[in-house]
């Protein structure tokens, strides 16, 4: 039977009252803190007649109170939906009205609460009214949490995570992946809350009596991460590939005696890099894992070994891996036929308990990416998008994605998204967005026929519908776009275009 990561959580805040939870801005709660302001938030909802609202939103910060409130909806039985303070706020409002939450969640007003249109509670970290601790035990069904990712059509597409999934995860964790985690560890949560991988930087030292480690909101968001790793001497550290990238000048006069284990996911991760970080952590574990939101964080794992990875890593690149727990995995070509032969590629198919019914009310989407028998509740498989290969060792190797979807500094990107914002601020349809290298890291290339527009009315129109990552960096004008055979615009012969000339013109520079 699967574990239940609020009856962890709720056991770690009665068991370990005296041990530190969550640090955020200087500030240490410890689980018996969390205890008492989780229940003056849940006071709080009843008041407002919330005890059993379906999905309260959060609106995302790093600071204790924030977190405090994503452990109080949860504890509270009800699904938290993030929504980035630094997103646009039609963004926000949008994902508002599509979730139907019955509140908002802030540690401070601002002009997204005053626009949400739904109640909003910003009193999160104290209570006048003493409360017992309690909280509200969640169906497998129940949602956990409700993600909304890039979506190809300009509107956010929904990923509800049930309790059931959730908990599948975290036993996976606890219990199959091999790990021997402590109540004494010490985890590094650098990830913005709308980013999956928070789920397990938060949730995953919450259910073991370990404290959490959230690092601070800044433009120098890496370096600040490489701090909290040395300050804090943390532990156990899941992060995102791109961060060895902005690191890397640092490496060789870095020293964390303490991290005895590291973890990688969100991105490729370069073989390059990782052989130096091996070098840091003097060849502790570090494992590249894989997987997609729809599948509940993450459920592919590749262990970096100093003598054969460099190996194993195609185009610099390390593999990912096999399924751990009840996953399964497996490959299709374009017919949707299974390939069982080794080295050849197709698309991933990823299988088990972990996966996500659908996409939230968006049956379209569903029965493109979700297989299923006729009938059938559960989904016997999600296409990942994402073209791979099993070597002879058995692992899988990751070759790159079958669409236009791309990472952007560990962000899922849809490029559909970003032209349709385009095509709306501008009333044109010749519009290509393509990722190029710069850097690094890529950056988004802006294809627009002529004649030239007015590109500071543009900015500011993108700057209102679009996240500060989604932001094309660059525009580049042709006098007509190139197609290639099928008729679709030819991304490739545009990348080779910006490559060899000279006449780029600057729409955004984000750093």
């Amino acid at each position: 039977m699967d574990i239940s990561v609020a009856e962890l959580v709720a056991r770690s805040i009665t068991k370990h009252s005296e041990r530190p939870a969550i640090y955020a801005r200087g500030e240490t709660l410890t689980y018996g803190m969390l205890g008492e302001r989780v229940a003056a938030i849940r006071h709080r909802l009843r008041e407002m007649g919330l005890e059993h609202a379906p999905r309260i939103g959060i609106v995302t910060g790093d600071d204790i109170a924030t977190y405090t409130a994503i452990v109080a909806v949860m504890l509270n039985g009800s699904a938290y939906v993030p929504l980035n303070r630094k997103a646009p706020v039609a963004r926000n409002v949008d994902i508002v009205r599509d979730a139907e939450v019955s509140a908002v969640l802030s540690s401070s007003p601002d002009e997204l609460t005053e626009a949400v249109g739904v109640p909003v509670l910003t009193e999160l970290s104290a209570s006048n009214v003493p409360c017992e601790f309690e909280w509200q035990r969640p169906s497998p069904g129940d949602l956990a949490y409700l993600l909304f990712t890039s979506g190809s059509t300009g509107k956010p597409k929904g990923v509800p995570i049930s309790h059931g999934s959730l908990d599948r995860f975290m036993t996976m964790m606890l219990q199959e992946a091999g790990y021997r985690f402590q109540a004494e560890d010490r985890f590094l949560q650098m990830f913005e809350l709308t980013f999956d991988l928070s789920v397990i930087s938060l949730f995953l030292p919450l259910c073991i009596g370990a404290s959490c480690h959230v690092v601070p909101d800044s433009r120098v968001g890496f370096v600040a991460a490489l701090k909290v790793l040395q300050d804090q001497c943390i532990t156990v550290a899941l992060m995102v590939p791109s961060l060895l990238a902005y690191v890397e000048p640092y490496l060789e006069s870095m020293q964390l005696p303490d991290l005895r284990l590291s973890m990688f996911c969100g991105e490729a991760l370069q073989e390059r890099l990782v052989e130096k970080w091996s070098r840091v952590v003097d060849n502790r574990p570090i494992h590249n894992w894989y997987g997609p939101t729809e599948a509940t964080i993450f459920c592919l794992r590749y262990e970096w070994d100093a003598q054969v990875s460099p190996d194993e890593a195609v185009n610099g690149i390390v593999p990912i891996g096999r399924p751990i727990g009840d996953t399964s995995a497996w490959l299709i070509d374009d017919s949707g036929n299974r390939i069982d032969a080794t080295d050849t590629k197709g698309e991933l198919v990823l299988g088990g308990q972990q996966l996500a019914d659908g996409y939230w009310r968006n049956p379209e989407k569903t029965a493109e990416a979700f297989l299923r028998d006729d009938g059938s509740a559960r989904p016997l498989g999600y296409r990942t998008g994402d073209v791979c290969y099993r070597n002879e060792k058995g692992d899988l190797v990751y070759c790159g994605r079958r669409d236009a979807q791309v990472k952007i500094d560990g962000h899922r990107v849809e490029l559909g998204e970003i032209e349709h914002a385009v095509r709306t601020a501008t009333g044109r349809s010749a519009v290509t967005v393509v990722p190029v290298p710069e850097g690094r890291g890529t950056s988004l290339v802006l294809f627009l026929e002529h004649p030239e527009l007015d590109l500071p009315k543009l900015t500011a129109e993108l700057k209102r519908r679009l996240p500060a990552y989604m932001l094309p960096r660059h525009t580049h004008y042709l006098d007509r776009l190139p197609l290639n055979l099928n008729g679709k615009f030819d991304r490739p012969r545009m990348r080779e275009i910006w490559a060899s000339s000279a006449r780029a013109e600057t729409l955004l520079r984000l750093s």
